[in-house]
């Protein structure tokens, strides 16, 4: 999501699972449900993400953006968001109907990866603690898959100690990993049956993990432009 939307000039990226870990770290029980792999309580967080959809959190996020970019996913004037992980559940799903119309999403994009692949490219996920890089230590080659590690080609491996300074999220583990899994299997996959009733739902398969992002981006900009048509 973030790369997809590091193309955009007008398209933010939201991590839902950043806001709720930042949130946290100043709340103890919170703490305690992400390390369980158990789902956070459907109001809490509503209200978090609705809180950083105001907009001087996203122009925030926006600052963040190279400033060269001149690509736009919409031509109508308007900022747009990638929200990564909301709505999880159909209680979520309620709540997201209750939005301003201005924040109504207008797609929902299901990446389609069979579960041994996510668990190993879960359990391969790398933060420097020193350039604030994001890594992936684990490969994967099997039944048409092709996604190689996701390792610095310059700056963080000439300054960074990968054994000390690289570290590896307290929920990344096997058994954790595979509890969101459960969860995902009977929280989630119903809501995305929802989405596709509506003609709202485009899944698609990234054999190629990130290097697929040309694609992803071509099959979006046909989808808007065929849409905005109608």
């Amino acid at each position: 999501g973030a790369l997809l939307a590091s193309r955009y000039q007008n398209l933010t990226f939201l991590s839902v699972g950043d806001v709720l870990r930042d949130s946290a770290e100043r709340n103890e029980t919170l703490r305690r449900v992400l390390m369980s792999g158990k789902l956070v309580d459907d109001t809490v967080v509503n209200e978090a993400v609705i809180e950083s959809l105001q907009e001087e959190n996203i122009q925030q996020l926006k600052g963040q953006k190279c400033n060269d970019i001149d690509a736009k996913i919409f031509n109508d004037g308007q900022e747009h968001v990638i929200l990564d992980g909301f709505p999880r559940t159909d209680a979520q799903t309620k709540l997201l109907s209750k939005w301003p119309s201005t924040l109504e999403p207008a797609l929902a994009i299901y990446f389609d990866v069979p579960d041994d692949i996510v668990i190993t490219k879960l359990l391969g996920r790398r933060k420097c603690t020193i350039c604030g890089g994001n890594f992936n230590v684990n490969g994967v080659d099997q039944d048409g898959w092709d996604m190689p590690p996701l390792l610095p080609k310059n700056g963080c491996k000439e300054k960074c100690d990968w054994d000390v300074d690289w570290e590896k999220r307290d929920d990344d583990t096997a058994d954790i990993i595979k509890e969101r899994m459960q969860v995902f299997r009977e929280e989630t996959e119903p809501v995305l049956e929802s989405w596709s009733n509506s003609n709202r739902l485009l899944t698609f398969v990234p054999y190629k993990g990130v290097r697929e992002m040309d694609r992803l981006a071509t099959v979006l900009e046909s989808y808007f432009h065929k849409n905005s048509q109608t």
